[in-house]
């Protein structure tokens, strides 16, 4: 895949800021905390690697301040960061490598953007383990679309746990990491989310002839998960999140 085909959602579309919006009341506690615990401080001057809806920039800003700076790119220029100058303080990204045909050779990218002892801080996933427990019928083929999807894609769903890896062969130090979930069930439990993530995807599903709309439904698709998670009593859990941080020599 070319660095523009690298991301698999329609990145120009308005629905598909909507839907990176309506992911980060999920994501962006578990992205801001990695933030924190990965060093950003007032006054830094921050690069955001694939700003996308501008979640993580937002973040970086708050926690960098009126003092220091935010820098965003899109996600099909993290590559080669043409035009993007060094001496950055901290470099972010969350879902940005699991989309990279070279995730490596990215880091090293966006290292040479930093300051010595500049921090690099990323927030990827696995999304290999069930999103339902009970695994209801519904839940299962939701999961075996999305990660098919990706597979055909060449989208790496475990992108997560390959990070310790991918900062030791970009030349960082073994990175500090943190992995956290949402798990919940009960009547208020937002199926909404892993509905939201099948929708997005689902003009890829139909191009790689993993799923069809009429398969998928995504009208009532949140629905007839939380009726499933209803009637086992089950709880449903967000693809894990993991986050990795290091300090560049």
């Amino acid at each position: 895949m070319t660095a523009e085909q690298s991301y698999i959602f329609d990145a120009g579309a308005a629905e598909e800021a909507e839907r990176l919006l309506a992911q980060g009341a999920i994501g962006d506690p578990m992205t801001r905390r990695f933030f924190v615990e990965a060093g950003l401080a007032p006054g830094m001057r921050v690069l955001d690697l694939g700003s996308g809806a501008g979640n993580v920039a937002v973040l970086a800003a708050e926690l960098v301040g009126p003092g220091g700076s935010v820098v965003g790119v899109r996600v099909a220029d993290v590559q080669a960061l043409a035009g993007v100058e060094a001496g950055f303080d901290a470099v972010v990204g969350r879902f940005i490598l699991m989309y990279q045909p070279d995730p490596v050779a990215t880091l090293r990218q966006a290292v040479s953007r930093l300051r010595p002892g500049g921090v690099v801080c990323l927030h990827e996933v696995d999304a290999t383990p069930p999103w339902a427990y009970p695994e209801g019928p519904t839940w299962r083929r939701a999961h075996t679309w999305v990660l098919d999807a990706f597979a055909k894609a060449g989208v790496n769903e475990r992108m997560g746990l390959a990070l310790n890896a991918v900062f030791r062969a970009a030349g960082l130090p073994h990175p500090r990491m943190r992995l956290e979930a949402f798990i919940g069930g009960g009547p208020d439990a937002p199926t909404w989310v892993a509905a939201n993530l099948v929708e997005g995807m689902l003009p890829l599903m139909e191009r790689l002839g993993v799923a069809t709309r009429d398969e998928v439904d995504p009208a009532d698709l949140a629905d007839r998960m939380l009726a499933e998670l209803a009637a086992d009593d089950g709880v449903m859990v967000i693809p894990l999140q993991i986050g990795a941080w290091a300090t560049a020599s």
